[in-house]
């Protein structure tokens, strides 16, 4: 669909369900960077890879038979990340197939993500040890390299709850990572150096999860003390879009606004920007709802509540460039928030009409005559009048012969981050046949009688000089 054509001022939020995937063990859910791919982490150790188009799954990846934790996309959705309760994460190179690499660790992975502008690096934060960095080394050099990084007190173990990260994201470039901890508090880490840059004290309670504005640099933080906390972050990598010096910029984050239900107080399960950043979607975590919130960053006001069937909210995704949520219930039933989106083409043809139903059309009686009265009286000749304005068109057409070049290769700058180098090449998922070899029906040799037609067809090939073979 023409992107251009779409309503600019239509809300970019969905309204309803429109489609339903019966995934029965699917727990997390994450889409890829274009969009076009959606992939479900699932509770007995499989990913599944579905196509947005045809709503079909088109891979089915064996991690292992620990429950997965989730799911993390590389930026050109070539490679995948999928970690589970028993420390092991493994990055997937959908062109092939094949595992990139593996890395295990002591305990379970909470959470994981692959660079933004580097596949070959991610981020690792296990339960009870310190995150990690794990490089990916080229070609057959050995194993993935993992460095940890300390965001902790230096007089505290590495492998410690106090020392863990429960929540990580990395910077919109990838020059920075966020880690959330059980304390409260965020910090940001620079990835070349492993140092922290800054941080923040939100509140004494846990961090759950952490996410960052497509569009901007702001981050917004979900608690357990049921607030939604929007930063505003400065870093040195985020300069350009202050109206100061590089030299002067101080690495800060600040809370620029809260967002809670005043009223029924919920617990939020996860909170995420929308494709464009001006909204927050919150998944409401209860054991009887299967709603999410959408609140207004600007102002923090409650915009839409979508509601959904009685059962358990487990995860929920947002779609990159679309309106387009996608939530999980408990019964593994993976549900596609929409809306239907209106066409405006009067603003590229103005005497277009747009008919609300099917009207009858009535045919002039001159309409296929070979001659036809003008208002002024003259008699012209359809055929005549066809053949000359063709010879005018050509004549003037071998004038102004030259090629029209149309770019439509332009990106919006709504819908696109590629302020920067970036790995994105394009990657198309490609398509594999599957087919169950035990189903096809068995060779049947030839009969007799059918040998005896063919080396008789042969023998007169050869006799006409047709075939000629060697012993």
């Amino acid at each position: 669909m023409n992107r251009k054509l779409l309503d600019p001022f239509a809300p970019e939020y969905p309204e309803a369900i429109e489609a339903c995937l019966d995934d029965e063990y699917a727990v997390k859910c994450a889409f890829s960077h274009h969009g076009s791919l959606l992939a479900t982490a699932r509770s007995d150790g499989q990913c599944y890879i579905w196509d947005m188009d045809t709503l079909n799954v088109m891979r089915r990846l064996e991690h292992g038979e620990t429950a997965l934790t989730g799911i993390s996309w590389s930026r050109s959705g070539r490679y995948i990340l999928t970690f589970d309760e028993a420390g092991v994460c493994i990055m997937w190179d959908l062109k092939t197939g094949e595992r990139r690499a593996q890395v295990e660790f002591d305990s379970a992975i909470v959470s994981a993500r692959i660079h933004p502008r580097n596949s070959a690096q991610f981020i690792v934060c296990p339960a009870r040890e310190t995150p990690c960095l794990v490089t990916i080394q080229s070609g057959e050099a050995g194993p993935p390299r993992i460095d940890p990084i300390r965001i902790a007190a230096d007089n505290v173990d590495l492998k410690s709850k106090a020392a863990a990260g429960t929540c990580c994201c990395f910077g919109k470039k990838g020059k920075h990572v966020f880690f959330g901890t059980s304390k409260g508090a965020v910090h940001a880490v620079h990835v070349a150096s492993q140092v922290v840059v800054c941080s923040i004290k939100l509140s004494s309670s846990t961090v759950n999860t952490i996410s960052r504005n497509p569009r901007g640099t702001d981050i917004v933080a979900n608690s357990s003390d049921r607030i939604l906390r929007v930063c505003e972050v400065v870093l040195p990598d985020s300069a350009h879009t202050l109206a100061r010096p590089l030299v002067d910029v101080e690495p800060s984050i600040r809370v620029v606004s809260k967002i809670t239900d005043s009223v029924n107080r919920v617990s939020w399960l996860q909170a995420v920007f929308s494709s464009s950043g001006d909204y927050i979607v919150a998944a409401v975590d209860h054991k009887a709802e299967h709603n999410m919130y959408v609140w207004d960053k600007a102002t923090s006001s409650l915009v839409k509540m979508l509601t959904g069937p009685n059962e358990l909210l487990e995860d929920c995704a947002v779609h990159p460039l679309r309106p387009i949520y996608a939530s999980i219930s408990t019964f593994g039933i993976i549900y596609l928030w929409t809306r239907v989106p209106q066409q405006n083409w009067n603003a590229f043809a103005p005497g277009f009409r747009e008919l609300e139903e099917n009207i009858d059309y009535v045919e002039p009686e001159d309409e296929f005559d070979r001659r036809v009265t003008t208002s002024t009286g003259m008699v012209v000749d359809c055929a005549e009048y066809r053949a000359r304005r063709e010879r005018r068109a050509s004549s003037s057409s071998g004038e102004d012969d030259q090629d029209v070049f149309i770019d439509v290769t332009e990106d919006d700058p709504l819908f696109s981050d590629s302020d920067s180098d970036s790995e994105d090449e394009g990657f198309i998922l490609p398509v594999v046949v599957e087919f169950d070899a035990d189903a096809l029906p068995p060779a049947v040799p030839p009969t007799a009688e059918v040998q005896s037609t063919v080396e008789g067809d042969h023998a007169m090939d050869v006799d006409q000089g047709h075939v000629v073979e060697e012993p």
